[in-house]
């Protein structure tokens, strides 16, 4: 069972990977926009483009959900 720590940790990483992707994910974005938005986004935040489109690929499949980590706390090791 996850700790509250853990599940609090696992919220507020998805709400900042939910921030950074934000304006990708509104509706009425021009692709073309969006590519550059991309760009933006990966240089002011210090993360590669890869990992932008990861979150915002996440975000579209299954919502705030699909932004939060995976715990690799496990007592299945």
């Amino acid at each position: 069972m996850e700790s509250k720590e853990i599940v609090r940790w696992q919220d507020m990483e998805a709400l900042r990977r939910f921030q950074m992707i934000a304006p990708l994910v509104a509706d009425g974005v021009d692709p073309a926009r969006r590519v550059e938005l991309r760009k933006e986004i990966a240089r002011n935040h210090d993360v590669s483009e890869r990992t932008v489109r990861r979150y915002e690929a996440a975000y579209r499949s299954n919502a705030f959900e699909g932004l939060k980590p995976v715990s690799r706390i496990s007592g299945d090791v």
